[in-house]
């Protein structure tokens, strides 16, 4: 019975199925060799079903086996980087790519990394230049620092800084700064890595001038403040400013600063921020360029020369230092600041500055269709930045709300989608927020909506 069955199942070859028409559009999002190892995969599993159970039933049809293999390829094509609907009410989503690269940012640096280009050669001298020098003077005038550097993402602007100035010595760390942020990235940990030893001062909720100049020994580094990112402490909470550090540490010991958002308009939240640091004497200051910044990941580094030449001539730059793409989109962003004739506003920014009923407006126009036929409706909600920038601050905001029959089942038919809608689980509901959906992509959110209608899933 197995031998008659396999020779029937053998009818057909992996080299079929992947040359069959449904499935050769999955080439360009997979690849051919990865798809023929998902048909591979199948097969093998169907042989090895057929092996071990009862026979009495019908082998699988070709077709049928094609439909299993198209399925298998359709759940793995979610897998590759794809454009996604940002619909979590988490406005710089770190599991969504953070803050959306500027469209005509985009179109400007294409042309330039599609073809050769001056990244490391100086026309003016005729010979080899500095990766980054230009973009390095704009990121110091728009701060107001001295110099500044790019690396890689932040945690590397963090460790470099730390490996080149505290490696071997001490780093006095406020208990209530010790931080962890996603991905398990730890200070303490990421001090030792550096080979610099913590020095913790004062308690999780306070910490004083005093307790920053009894920590002082002639093996201090530096001082490191760290900027809470995903969390916030209430209450009973007092803390020096830079200002007030700056004042009573001596000068030759640096402070440096992990800004971490790139929050540039200062009235957004109560924070000490990159120009007021840079002000009031920190030393250095580092932030992500993919969060308020608005920009590319990469770990931006501002203030003294004499710390960001030190930092730029350490061994493990070359480790750390971005390419052409990130250098070129950075240095656009920066150009694009500093000519803005008002308070440049970044993706983050101006989502903020929407008003409420504007957003209202924006739900209701999506669900006109469908409101009080299958629960849809429009509720008030808050939304917050996300990306480690203004923890625990919200803002009013709107979404569209329907309950589902199950809710797991909802949430992967939106995942299935063409352009895949992620949105947020509240108890029995699933929310879409409006707030982070392009004007553009409305018609294709009320279609979407109207699919969930189709399939039966309220």
């Amino acid at each position: 019975m197995n031998n008659k069955t396999n020779s029937k199942f053998n009818l057909i070859q992996v080299n079929t199925v992947l040359e069959h028409e449904s499935i050769k559009p999955y080439y360009k999002i997979l690849s051919r060799p990865i798809i023929a190892d998902i048909i591979r995969d199948t097969l093998e599993k169907l042989r090895h079903d057929l092996n071990n159970k009862d026979n009495s039933k019908s082998p699988l049809s070709k077709e049928e086996i094609i439909k299993l293999c198209e399925k298998n390829i359709k759940s793995k094509s979610n897998s590759p980087i794809k454009r996604v609907i940002n619909a979590t009410g988490t406005i710089m989503h770190t599991n969504l790519g953070r803050s959306p690269i500027d469209s005509e940012i985009w179109d400007e640096v294409k042309d330039l990394n599609i073809h050769s280009n001056n990244l490391e050669y100086n026309l003016n001298k005729e010979g080899r230049g500095l990766r980054g020098e230009f973009l390095y003077s704009l990121l110091a005038k728009l701060t107001g620092a001295e110099d500044s550097l790019v690396v890689n993402n932040n945690a590397a602007a963090v460790f470099l800084i730390l490996k080149t100035f505290a490696a071997g010595k001490e780093v006095i760390v406020s208990r209530g700064e010790q931080v962890q942020i996603g991905g398990g990235f730890r200070i303490p940990d990421i001090l030792r890595e550096a080979g610099a030893n913590l020095v913790e001062i004062g308690t999780t909720n306070i910490a004083t001038i005093k307790d920053y100049e009894e920590a002082i020994t002639e093996n201090t580094a530096m001082i490191l403040k760290v900027h809470s990112s995903n969390f916030r402490i209430r209450g009973f909470v007092k803390y020096p400013s830079l200002k007030n550090i700056r004042d009573a540490i001596p000068k030759n010991i640096p402070i440096v600063y992990d800004e971490g958002a790139g929050i540039f308009d200062e009235s957004l939240s109560e924070e000490e921020h990159i120009k007021s640091a840079l002000k009031s004497g920190v030393d250095l200051v580092c932030f992500s360029g993919d969060k308020m910044f608005s920009s590319v990941q990469a770990g931006v580094i501002v203030g003294k020369k004499e710390y960001i030449s030190k930092i730029y001539k350490h061994p493990l730059m070359r480790a750390f230092r971005c390419g052409k793409t990130v250098l070129s989109i950075l240095e656009k962003y920066a150009i694009k600041r500093l000519n803005s004739t008002e308070q440049f506003k970044g993706y983050c920014e101006r989502l903020l500055s929407i008003k409420p009923e504007i957003v209202k407006e924006k739900a209701l126009k999506i669900i006109e269709n469908l409101e009080n036929i299958k629960g849809f409706k429009v509720i008030e909600e808050t939304i917050e930045t996300g990306g480690g920038a203004m923890a625990d601050i919200f803002f009013p905001s709107y979404a569209i709300s329907f309950k589902p029959k199950d809710i797991k089942q909802a949430v992967k038919f939106l995942h299935n989608l063409e352009i895949p809608i992620i949105p947020k689980v509240k108890k029995d509901s699933i929310l879409l927020y409006v707030i982070t959906i392009d004007d553009n992509d409305i018609d294709y959110i009320k279609e979407s909506l109207n699919k969930v209608v189709q399939s039966n899933l309220l």
